[in-house]
């Protein structure tokens, strides 16, 4: 069964697609069926999807994004200025965020979330981009799966304020 990378586009036709019945996968799966066309209409986010003949298996949502000093999390700041080599440190920097990240359950733990942010961390680290860019961001779904597959790919916690949120604000350092 051949697999395809797409961009979705308007006229694209989204494959059927179940991530689960919990919240968070029913959260998913109607962002992609009822908020990924629009926000893309109204260039919020742009959707990339995995798909075969049948059913779409992965896809993830990115947009602008930006990282700003928080007063409470002084120490966090302080560790990102460090990093940056600037006479004069800002109070924000330029970000993406992956706006959602779902995989099809069918296709669970077979690589291709992963696929996907290897997708999304080649074009920002690319000799070819279109704008600057420092950070990777995502408000993860605070479950210990989510966490560990971002905090595996070397994402930090921009807070421990949030950890007994719904989701986590999390960051990686591209450079």
């Amino acid at each position: 069964m051949s697999e395809s990378f797409v961009k979705l586009t308007d006229e694209h036709a989204i494959k059927s697609f179940d991530c689960g019945d919990s919240e968070i996968e029913t959260d998913l799966k109607n962002f992609l069926f009822q908020n990924a066309k629009p926000y893309l209409a109204e260039k919020m986010g742009v959707t990339y999807l995995i798909e075969n003949e049948q059913a779409t298996i992965s896809y993830c949502t990115i947009l602008n994004d930006k990282i700003s000093m928080s007063v409470d999390e002084k120490k966090i700041w302080n560790r990102i200025n460090r990093n940056i080599r600037n006479e004069k440190h800002r109070k924000s920097y330029p970000a993406i965020k992956i706006g959602c990240l779902a995989t099809n359950t069918n296709y669970k733990n077979q690589g291709y979330a992963s696929a996907i942010l290897d997708f999304i961390l080649k074009h920002l680290l690319s000799d070819e981009q279109f704008s600057g860019c420092r950070f990777l961001t995502v408000d993860a779904y605070n479950t210990p799966a989510i966490l560990k597959f971002y905090t595996d790919y070397g994402f930090n916690f921009f807070t421990a304020k949030d950890i007994e949120s719904k989701t986590r604000a999390m960051y990686l350092d591209i450079c």
